[in-house]
């Protein structure tokens, strides 16, 4: 795991489509909140949910968690702040956690496999590098999502340097298109909308492929297109967020 990234670097207007700064702004300081929110055992159980997915790729149940608190009633407080949060999908009925973005113990086109550990799953494609969280400085992750319209990959690498800045390795990208969805309504808090649109973000291989599949898209619904870079970019922003589970009162 990595020490925490002070957020202390504002959100750079120009390397996001226009007019999408103070969302990502308020995504980042909302994210951030919640975090800070959380008690130390809290953030230790969320740090080792994210390990266990990454490790095997599985929903982990709550009493895999046991040795963290012996105490259940204490264990069953801390998943409840977390779900009261909105940092988790925990389903009741199987006890265990389907997803604790950045991490899915559940499918999506979203791959990530570092050295060492299990190909699993991010939660969206601009959260493919936040998964760096988990692996670590010096370790190449290899990223891979899938266009929905014609089944092309997107697949590049990504690393975390010593000084917490990312290199990436990417072929040529230019034609990627990611889409946004904008809410149906808007929403006060902007972790709670994040995980209602999150699913419904999509990478393309080309503005073609986004545009048709927007022409046969039933829903209809807004959006806003990013190119790959303005994408990357917004994974960097919520990966300050992120980081901030290694922080300790």
């Amino acid at each position: 795991m990595t020490r925490p990234l002070p957020l202390t670097a504002p959100v750079d207007e120009t390397r996001l489509p226009e007019g999408q700064a103070r969302w990502v702004a308020d995504l980042i300081a909302s994210q951030a909140a919640a975090i800070r929110d959380l008690s130390n055992e809290e953030r230790l159980l969320y740090a080792h949910i994210w390990k266990h997915i990454a490790h095997h790729a599985k929903p982990p149940a709550v009493r895999q968690f046991g040795h963290l608190n012996p105490k259940t009633r204490r264990l069953q407080q801390a998943i409840n702040r977390l779900k009261e949060r909105h940092l988790i999908w925990f389903d009741e009925a199987l006890q265990a956690v389907l997803q604790c973005p950045p991490f899915s113990a559940l499918d999506t086109a979203h791959q990530v496999k570092a050295f060492g550990w299990e190909r699993t799953f991010a939660t969206s494609f601009v959260e493919l590098p936040c998964t760096l969280v988990v692996y670590g400085p010096n370790v190449w992750l290899e990223a891979r999502s899938v266009c929905p319209r014609s089944g092309e990959p997107l697949a590049y690498r990504a690393r975390m340097r010593e000084d917490y800045t990312l290199q990436i390795e990417v072929p040529a990208a230019d034609d990627w298109r990611i889409w946004m969805p904008l809410p149906a309504a808007p929403n006060p808090e902007p972790l709670l909308e994040f995980n209602q649109i999150r699913p419904r973000i999509h990478a393309f291989y080309t503005l073609d492929d986004l545009a048709t599949y927007r022409q046969y898209d039933p829903t209809g619904v807004a959006g806003v297109i990013y190119t790959f870079d303005q994408a990357f970019y917004l994974g960097e922003c919520l990966l300050q967020a992120y980081i901030l589970v290694m922080e300790h009162h």
